[in-house]
């Protein structure tokens, strides 16, 4: 015969329907919203079961956000401003033209327009097409004249990082390519027999590596100094292997600087032609020649940043003039 349940058993039942549990410490039925036995204070089984996901919870969290913090991982490779293309460039640039020089990213524009410079100077104003600076000259420019144009190295991306190679310069010209050849002296547009006026010891003599004096003895020596993975290096070396094609008399040097090369620093020292921080690619034209006086000289010429085909390809033939005097 089944024993029948007493009215306490009857009730703790009902209660337990209802959502009731026992404490586990005193016996006690809990209401469903206690947190704590009203009896015994103990914690609920429910309370207990919170505490613990919510321990886990956090203890996740922190793993995470220490895994993220601490753990090596590759960082996002965002590419230096550089110098895409410019325009003019070469000869026989139009008179009204505008001076357009397109880059990669977004630009500080305030930092661009600081850090550009023309020479001989005109006057002009700047605007904007998305990454493409547009200087419009306020007067034609005149005929058969040669000018040379620098973005500095105080030109900054929108994010405050630098050119990639330091300053841009590159020269055009609205004449054709001179039939007159350029002259020994120090100015901007001669062969130099002397550090150049821009360099800090403009007039002393220049320490020529023996490299390159041995390299004159077989021709005109052309050379190349720059970095990999530059923008304007990988334009300048296209440039000089073209004119090195063309040129099958050239001694051509192509030399990777910041290597163990000792070559590419010693081009450096000796023909920077401004003489402070150095900038890739530094292209470099000797060659032998006579000085007014009659004497046999060695003759150079350089460059920072890119130096169109055509302008090489003129010092290339100049130099050659002068060399072949010599012989």
């Amino acid at each position: 015969m089944a024993k029948r349940r007493t009215k306490e058993q009857q009730e703790k039942i009902r209660l337990l329907s209802e959502g009731y549990t026992e404490c586990n410490s005193c016996g006690k039925m809990l209401n469903p919203s206690a947190r704590r036995c009203p009896k015994c204070g103990s914690l609920t089984k429910s309370t207990k079961r919170g505490i613990t996901v919510a321990a886990i919870v956090v203890i996740l969290f922190v793993a995470a956000v220490a895994a993220y913090t601490f753990y090596p991982r590759a960082e996002r490779y965002l590419p230096p401003p550089t110098v895409l293309t410019v325009s003019p460039a070469g000869y026989s640039a139009s008179t009204s033209t505008n001076i357009i020089v397109s880059f990669n990213k977004a630009m500080n524009v305030d930092s661009v327009e600081s850090s550009f410079a023309i020479s001989p100077s005109v006057q002009g104003t700047f605007t904007w097409s998305i990454n493409s600076l547009i200087f419009t000259p306020t007067q034609t420019l005149p005929d058969d004249s040669y000018f040379t144009v620098t973005i500095g190295d105080g030109a900054r991306d929108a994010t405050g990082v630098p050119l990639d190679c330091g300053s841009y310069i590159w020269s055009f010209s609205t004449g054709d390519l001179p039939t007159v050849r350029r002259n020994i002296g120090t100015g901007a547009g001669d062969f130099w027999t002397v550090y150049p006026a821009t360099h800090p010891s403009s007039g002393q003599t220049v320490a020529h590596p023996d490299w390159v004096i041995s390299a004159l003895e077989q021709g005109v020596a052309l050379i190349l100094d720059h970095s990999e993975g530059c923008y304007p290096c990988i334009q300048q070396t296209q440039i000089c292997e073209s004119v090195d094609a063309s040129h099958p008399e050239l001694q051509y040097f192509d030399l990777l600087s910041g290597t163990d090369e000792p070559s590419a620093s010693q081009a450096f020292t000796a023909y920077d032609p401004n003489g402070a921080t150095h900038y890739v690619p530094l292209t470099i034209v000797v060659t032998k020649a006579v000085d007014n006086l009659g004497n046999a000289v060695v003759a150079w010429h350089s460059w920072e940043g890119v130096v169109d085909l055509i302008t090489l390809t003129s010092w290339i033939q100049d130099a050659q003039s002068y060399y072949d005097e010599c012989t």
